[in-house]
């Protein structure tokens, strides 16, 4: 702001130089006249002046608030995104948790001689283990796209 109004300030001051010059400059008849001329024009660029500086003022100020707000938006949005991650984890621990409890109890049964004495319950048993092991697996995968996607946001909010 003070910036634009130095500039500004010297404009102003070499006009007010120039029109003294030019009115000593003048015959001694035209020097009043000149001069009255000279000091109304000066005071509309006074007025002028007054008006562009309240305007560039007033620019600044709403520069400042939108600037100001801008980070407010990108701090909250930065923070839900770190929310929904967190949630997204969270669950994720929690189908971690069921999916070891799940195959606790299924160890459990496949070493009930009872239940797997007959075949196609010993089947049944074996095709529950596959799947709980692809399970595993796709839980395993969608983890590391979370490790990918939270190092991205991490990078972002450095980044800013």
């Amino acid at each position: 702001m003070i910036r634009m109004l130095k500039p500004m300030l010297a404009i102003f001051v070499g006009l007010v130089f120039c029109v003294t010059a030019l009115s000593l400059a003048q015959p001694p008849g035209q020097k009043q006249e000149m001069t009255m001329q000279q000091m109304n024009q000066m005071q509309k660029m006074i007025q002028n002046m007054h008006r562009t500086m309240e305007r560039a003022h007033k620019l600044s100020q709403t520069m400042t608030q939108k600037m100001e707000q801008m980070q407010e938006r990108q701090q909250e949005q930065t923070r839900e995104q770190d929310r929904m991650m967190q949630r997204l984890g969270e669950s994720m621990g929690t189908m971690a948790e069921h999916m070891k409890t799940t195959m606790e109890r299924v160890q459990e049964m496949t070493r009930d001689r009872e239940l797997t004495r007959d075949r196609e319950m010993h089947q049944d048993m074996e095709q529950l283990q596959e799947r709980l092991g692809n399970m595993t697996d796709n839980m395993d995968n969608m983890l590391q796209i979370m490790e990918r996607m939270t190092e991205r946001l991490t990078k972002r909010v450095s980044e800013r």
